[in-house]
């Protein structure tokens, strides 16, 4: 999702219960942006409809000004009487320099409406959309005193793959730190959830493509950050370190987390003890980072590679700790004991 702010800001800002995302734009912007957005939502076998309304500027409304376009299509969107209403815009009132902040703010609505300064292709790239909406959609979050023993995550995608199964991962190291998220922004979390967003007392971003309001949250709430879920085994142990340190955790709880990982991850390992010696070319490197996780398990399990060994594929995904890793090696066996 190269694509423009509005795309990004969409993916994170449209899947919020309660809301009601408004789209300032000429109607063939949206519906662009919504087309893709119905497709990775087929994929991701979602059920949920988004509730996004359009302003449809016109020709007119970008000659002498779109902001009455907007004021009626928020009026049409608290008809729904929604618990937040979410504003972005696409390129063109940014072009034309409707004040899109006034409008809202002048609004009967006002109270219960967020003005998220996207821009389309102007305000950048869809990453700076996804910011873009993680910092805006934290504004409903006041500062508070964090919680301890809590956690919340950054920036997990609404219509990425395998985001369940990442969660669960990190979900499991944290248990042995006995640590609980109770915050996932914005993952399917409705207006009462984001507000908790200041007790947490660590954020974990998904990954570096949130790093932008991770920075900005960490400052905002006086929070450490962790930057992204852990690659692979190794990864695994660095997280628990680096997590357990921000939480203000001793060192005595932190040492028995990652002694019972280190034990985990050999157990799991023992399962592929039959692909030890195997031979096998990893090939081109789909997504940044996997390799890296892929020659720690072939060095683990005693495998070796070579130009000349068995092809086996890289993950086109980032694998997340262990049951990541463990997921490429079910595929890497078959390949192997199968072809």
């Amino acid at each position: 999702m190269a694509g423009c702010t509005l795309t990004g800001a969409l993916s994170v800002a449209c899947f919020i219960p309660g809301a009601v995302t408004v789209v300032h734009a000429p109607k063939g912007c949206a519906h662009q942006t919504f087309s893709m957005l119905h497709a990775l939502m087929n994929e991701a076998e979602t059920k949920i409809v988004p509730e996004i309304l359009v302003s449809g500027l016109s020709d007119k409304d970008v000659i002498f000004g779109g902001e009455a376009c907007l004021n009626q299509a928020l009026d049409r969107a608290a008809e729904k009487h929604p618990e937040l209403i979410i504003v972005v815009t696409s390129c063109v009132p940014e072009t034309i320099g409707d004040d899109c902040l006034a409008v809202c703010r002048e609004h009967p609505y006002a109270a219960s409406a967020l003005y998220i300064p996207t821009s389309g292709f102007l305000g950048g790239s869809a990453k700076d959309g996804e910011n873009a909406a993680l910092i805006g959609l934290s504004t409903l979050a006041a500062p508070a005193e964090p919680i301890p023993g809590t956690v919340g995550i950054i920036g997990e995608k609404n219509l990425e793959s395998e985001v369940e199964e990442n969660f669960a991962e990190v979900s499991r190291l944290l248990d042995l730190l006995d640590l609980t998220v109770t915050v996932r922004f914005c993952r399917n979390a409705g207006i009462a959830d984001l507000r908790k967003l200041g007790t947490v007392s660590c954020f974990i971003l998904r990954d570096g493509r949130c790093a932008d309001a991770g920075r900005e949250l960490g400052k905002r709430f006086n929070r450490p950050v962790i930057g992204e879920f852990p690659r692979g085994l190794s990864g695994s142990i660095a997280f628990l370190q680096e997590t357990g340190k921000a939480c203000g955790l001793s060192a005595d709880v932190i040492a028995e987390a990652i002694s019972k990982e280190t034990e985990h991850q050999k157990m799991m390992l023992e399962r592929f003890a039959n692909l030890s010696e195997s031979e096998v070319c990893l090939g081109v490197e789909p997504f940044e980072g996997t390799l890296a996780v892929a020659r720690e398990a072939l060095k683990r399990l005693g495998m070796t590679e070579s130009p000349k060994g068995i092809k086996v594929r890289l993950p086109f995904y980032l694998p997340v700790g262990v049951s990541g890793t463990m997921k490429m090696l079910y595929l890497w066996r078959r390949a192997i004991l199968h072809g």
